[in-house]
């Protein structure tokens, strides 16, 4: 089991703006984040600018406890934001300024020393730095759990036909993939989710999931009998902020800290009755891991005591 496990995590670090306020997001981010909070050591891969932003994203990161690469720290260039504007349901909308791109031979070194490779959001399929990012994918060394969250922002994607292709590329080359219900909506309209999480793993990944939002999740596991639903915790929702974020660090660290990551970035892979009663417990963690964060406001993800706490 893999208790020691380092974590990679690739992708945009950003500032949302809510209501007037700064503060620190993206999704790669907040995973970054949340791997951190849950025990994991994680370190992160992004474009941060050497502003006020930038300096303030770099002294959240080292509270807590994430190691940023070096070269992601860049003299005289801004940093990106997104200024979200919150829904009376507590869902947030938002208009992104993002700055994207990083070095193909950084991104491959770094993922060479570490267990778990994470990459999403706008980081994986935005130019010029998603050629670096889909090099670093191919070049993971076999063994590496390698994870994806694609966290749809179409207005910045372009064609829906050629982004989709570009998603599809790293779910292929991923073991865990991780959609929200709008994702799946986005990526192929009009399709029932298991039929989505179908596809994903005909695709090849191994575990595949479809959150709901308030109403769960639906999880697909290669080899498994079928689609499993759980449902997710109820709490009074602040915002949504963060959420599928939460979700995602929640599943990774399940995953690694149940020792099935091992079995997943294998090989082979032939679950049994045991690993699939596994698999459901750590989406049941990952979803209270959301419901923690969509009870408090921004993106602010769970520690392990809360995680604990939240699931009795």
């Amino acid at each position: 089991m893999l208790t020691t496990a380092r974590c990679l995590v690739v992708g945009e670090a950003l500032v949302d703006v809510v209501g007037g306020v700064p503060h620190p997001g993206g999704s790669p981010m907040n995973v970054a984040v949340g791997l951190s909070r849950l025990g994991l050591a994680t370190r992160l891969l992004t474009r941060i600018g050497d502003d006020p932003h930038g300096r303030m994203l770099g002294q959240h990161l080292g509270r807590e406890g994430v190691a940023v690469v070096p070269t992601s720290m860049r003299a005289g260039e801004r940093t990106s934001r997104a200024v979200a504007v919150i829904g009376a349901d507590g869902a947030a909308a938002y208009d992104f300024d993002i700055e994207w791109d990083v070095s193909a031979e950084v991104a491959i070194a770094e993922a060479a020393g570490v267990d778990v490779v994470h990459v999403g959001s706008l980081g994986a399929v935005l130019d010029p730095g998603a050629d670096a990012v889909r090099a670093m994918i191919d070049a993971v060394p076999d063994g590496i759990l390698r994870t994806y969250d694609p966290n749809i922002r179409g207005e910045l994607l372009g064609p829906r036909a050629a982004a989709t292709e570009r998603v599809e590329a790293i779910m292929a080359a991923s073991h865990i993939v991780k959609l929200s219900d709008e994702d799946a909506e986005w990526l192929y309209p009009g399709c029932p989710i298991d039929d989505v999480l179908a596809r994903v793993i005909a695709l090849g990944a191994r575990l595949a999931v479809v959150t709901r939002g308030g109403d769960g999740c639906v999880s697909l596991i290669e080899g498994g009998a079928g689609p499993v639903e759980r449902e997710a915790p109820r709490v009074q929702v602040v915002d949504t902020i963060g959420a599928g974020d939460s979700f995602m660090s929640g599943l990774i660290h399940g995953v690694v800290f149940g020792g099935l990551a091992p079995a997943l970035a294998g090989g082979v892979f032939h679950p049994d009755a045991r690993d699939l009663t596994q698999f459901e417990r750590v989406t049941e963690a990952a979803l209270a891991g959301a419901a923690v964060t969509v009870s408090r406001r921004g993106a602010n993800p769970p520690r392990l005591s809360e995680l604990a706490i939240s699931s009795r």
